[in-house]
């Protein structure tokens, strides 16, 4: 099996879940080519990066689209002549990307001429998905898109969806949740559940729902990831946790504001913001964790989370993890099974959650390690691969 996967950026920090869906094809002998519509992010980047073999190309932002059009209208003129009148009409109807799209599609759609993959695979759906589509219905090679969260639920995207995914030979997602969405959102597609894999780490066995452990929260500062909440529960839970300290690792637009929020709250001292960080930093901070806590709610916008991968990292390391009741998170942290959950936008809820479980370490460690067992047969990488091309020699048939 050869696959092009069609990514808006690669690699990014918050998007660990490519990089080891990318790694484990490599192992199970898939050959992955790579496109990026745009250079890697700057800053740290995860050691696993390094473990993928395929080396991306990167296509030109200003690309245009004749070029690509006047050598692919040699061998697909009828479709090629589809996709520039596709991209005007787009365009006279206010889309300002449909060429740059149309022009990226045409590059994919050349490289796939040019290696002969068996399948074209997108993750969000999105500009990348729509690329894809592009180079698919020119070239005649089937294309998936892995949907997940924003692209699934902001208002801005909810409308478009259909559109993105037209013609698309499947759609993979990463909750039950999802599925049954997008199930009632495009009747008659193929829609297909594959978890993102995650693999078992070295166990927390230290500090796990100990007092003088930190509370860990890993996330982008955006307001879906409930930051704000945790803050709040944070000054409330230190009235009975006098030891209790927060550790934020990750960056956003809202940092500023919890820095604030913190202060005005009187817990400036108990929460330290980190800032981005590698694997490494990460994995350094899930072995010192007393619990993870991330209470996502749905936005104003509607965005939401589809899965947390972070939850699913933290189980896997037998780390305590408290979460919300809303979207696909029941799936993994069952109330009093694998984890703690509570209502979103509930400070005191949170904070009540948090002081039972480093009240009660023997508890708390029950509930990682339960939701470590769950996590090694859910979510293990190798099961996730070979249901990624399960799917893929279906619709490449």
């Amino acid at each position: 099996m050869k696959v092009l996967y069609v990514l808006k950026r690669y690699p990014r920090l918050s998007e660990t879940f490519v990089v080891r869906e990318l790694a484990t094809l490599e192992e199970l002998g898939t050959e992955v080519l790579v496109d990026s519509l745009m250079p890697p992010e700057d800053g740290p980047r995860h050691a696993e990066v390094g473990q993928v073999r395929a080396v991306a190309r990167y296509l030109p932002r200003r690309a245009g689209w004749v070029g690509p059009a006047a050598r692919l209208g040699l061998r697909r003129p009828r479709a090629v002549v589809r996709e520039v009148r596709r991209a005007r009409r787009l365009s006279s109807a206010g889309d300002r990307s449909a060429r740059r799209r149309l022009a990226h599609g045409l590059l994919v759609a050349e490289r796939v001429l040019a290696e002969r993959p068996d399948v074209l695979h997108a993750h969000f759906a999105t500009a990348a998905a729509e690329v894809a589509a592009v180079a698919s219905r020119v070239t005649g090679v089937p294309v998936t898109v892995t949907a997940h969260a924003k692209d699934v639920f902001h208002v801005q995207n909810v409308d478009a969806l259909g559109g993105r995914l037209e013609g698309v030979a499947a759609v993979v997602t990463v909750s039950e949740y999802n599925v049954d969405h997008l199930g009632r959102s495009l009747p008659g597609a193929r829609i297909r559940l594959v978890r993102n894999g995650v693999p078992l780490g070295r166990p927390n066995l230290v500090h796990a729902g100990r007092r003088d452990a930190p509370v860990l929260c890993v996330c982008r500062l955006v307001p879906k990831k409930g930051v704000d909440v945790l803050v709040r529960a944070v000054a409330l839970a230190a009235v009975d946790d006098p030891w209790l300290r927060l550790d934020v690792i990750g960056d956003g637009p809202l940092r500023t504001m919890l820095v604030d929020l913190a202060a005005e709250l009187g817990v400036g001292d108990r929460v330290t913001f980190h800032g981005a960080m590698d694997s490494a930093g990460v994995e350094a901070a899930y072995a010192r964790a007393s619990l993870v806590a991330l209470p996502c709610r749905v936005d104003e916008d509607g965005d939401r989370d589809g899965l947390p991968t972070v939850l699913v990292e933290a189980l896997a390391r037998g780390v305590p993890v408290v979460s919300t009741d809303v979207v696909g998170i029941p799936e993994l942290v069952r109330d009093g099974a694998t984890g703690r959950l509570v209502p979103q936008d509930d400070p005191r809820a949170l904070a009540r959650a948090i002081v039972d479980l480093r009240s009660d370490p023997v508890a708390a460690r029950a509930l990682g390690a339960a939701g470590r067992e769950l996590v090694a047969a859910d979510y293990a990488p190798d099961r996730s691969g070979r249901e990624l091309l399960g799917l893929w020699a279906e619709v490449a048939r």
